[in-house]
């Protein structure tokens, strides 16, 4: 567990800038240095697997949000901190979402 909330905590504070191969290349670099140093955690970790709430992302996903891992990642990463996110949104997908999500 104490790896798992390691591995939620620094994704959240560190990885929301950045794209998601390298999102999933650090993340396998802390786990591999988890293992090097034994702390426990699941052999899978990820802030998705962890933090994500199946109902949650469900109604998400309705709202608008793309099913895929990284926007999953970026939901709970806009959830989960106190701060306004900054969102460059060439799509216009994160606009729409927050639209449908707070009606």
């Amino acid at each position: 567990m104490v790896g798992d909330v390691l591995v939620c905590a620094g994704s959240i504070s560190y990885l929301g800038p950045f794209v998601a191969s390298y999102r999933a290349a650090l993340v396998g670099e802390w786990l591999a240095e988890m293992d090097r140093v034994k702390i426990i955690h699941s052999k899978d970790s990820s802030l998705a697997k962890i933090l994500a709430d199946p109902v949650v992302v469900r109604q998400w996903n309705i709202d608008g949000l793309p099913a895929d891992n990284f926007s999953i990642e970026n939901g709970i990463i806009m959830t989960s901190t106190k701060r306004w996110p900054l969102m460059i949104d060439p799509q216009g997908q994160a606009n729409r979402f927050i639209k449908l999500s707070q009606a």
